[in-house]
């Protein structure tokens, strides 16, 4: 048959035989990495030697620190010496005398006998105030003094200062410092150094309970 004879040959050949030609694509290219992951990495290394200078630092401020509590220490100021509680003035008429920080005549009772406990109470200790020092305090003696000072604790819990052992009082009616107007009034002596002699002596069951003005002598009656 004459149409069979001019046909075109089949594609019976290798595969790809008669099949246009596709160039084979490029390997893919190797990206760099994203610019965010850049700046996260770039953070990171900042982080870290911020942490590194970080570590040194403390070490450094404490030095300092310490210099400077050190340098302030150095400039704390001494602590001040505690005020006298009993000092000694000369007087023309009674020669050394104890007083008070004030300046104030001290004086023993003779009631008291020497003991720790004051027979002084009510009207008595209202003109004749005890000499006390505040609770965990102790007396401190001015230059002179000599003998011994104590505390005694009294019944309303004050803390009555001694005098080598016999409670020491004020004189409500001394105006002045060193003036001395109680000297043997009401079974009072004035305190002297090193004496502290108690007033004249009076029954132990004698006590104050009351008062009165003051006789004509200027004493006081209790």
């Amino acid at each position: 048959m004459a149409h069979d004879q001019h046909r075109p040959p089949s594609d019976t050949g290798a595969p790809g035989a008669g099949r246009p030609h596709r160039a084979s694509a490029p390997p893919p290219r190797r990206r760099g990495a994203p610019p965010a992951l850049l700046a996260v990495a770039a953070l990171g290394a900042v982080t870290l030697a911020a942490a590194a200078c970080g570590s040194s630092s403390p070490s450094a401020t404490t030095a300092a620190g310490g210099a400077g509590a050190a340098s302030a220490a150095g400039s704390v100021a001494p602590t001040a010496a505690p005020s006298d509680t009993v000092k000694v003035v000369t007087t023309a008429q009674f020669g050394k005398v104890l007083v008070n920080s004030s300046g104030m005549a001290l004086y023993t009772y003779g009631p008291d006998h020497g003991g720790t406990v004051s027979a002084c109470t009510g009207a008595c200790i209202e003109a004749w105030p005890a000499l006390t020092v505040a609770a965990g305090a102790s007396p401190h003696a001015g230059p002179g003094v000599g003998g011994t000072l104590a505390t005694a604790r009294q019944p309303g819990g004050q803390l009555q200062v001694t005098y080598d052992g016999h409670l020491l009082y004020t004189f409500l009616s001394d105006a002045s410092p060193g003036q001395v107007t109680g000297n043997g009034v009401a079974g009072f002596s004035v305190a002297t150094v090193a004496s502290a002699s108690p007033g004249p002596a009076s029954p132990a069951t004698t006590a104050p309970t009351s008062t009165t003005a003051p006789t004509s002598s200027g004493g006081y009656q209790y």
